[in-house]
């Protein structure tokens, strides 16, 4: 038993050494990853160009203090896809929103995003249709 323990250990270095993704990284990839969606499926939003390129440094600078680079990145942190995914479900139960939802609820989810400040929403700018 316990050779195959330490087999196991052998085979698998690199997971022992992983860190779960930090709140904020995962927080990040749901609100960027969501305001492309929305601006996507919606012709009266758009990314804010200047925001999105602040939220950006703002966190490659956080992972950078914490030890993270591109090139560690994907060694070092658990794939935070599960997380991000707990998050986007919470969003669209709040929004109401489903598979193939109508652009103006697509819209009136971003809209609401905008007016309460959150994160997400700040990343997104109301445009002319």
């Amino acid at each position: 038993m316990r050779y195959v323990f330490c087999l196991c250990l052998i085979a698998v270095p690199a997971l022992a050494d992983r860190v779960p993704a930090p709140d904020y990284f995962v927080a990040s990839a749901f609100a960027t990853s969501t305001a492309q969606a929305l601006a996507v499926s919606c012709s009266t939003l758009s990314i804010d160009p200047v925001a999105m390129a602040r939220h950006t440094d703002e966190v490659l600078a956080a992972l950078d203090a914490d030890g993270f680079t591109q090139d560690n990145l994907a060694e070092r942190m658990t794939d935070p896809s599960e997380a991000i995914g707990l998050l986007q479900a919470a969003f669209l139960d709040r929004h109401a929103l489903a598979d193939g939802a109508a652009e103006d609820a697509v819209c009136a989810a971003g809209l609401r995003e905008i007016a309460e400040s959150t994160a997400l929403g700040g990343l997104l700018t109301e445009v002319g249709p």
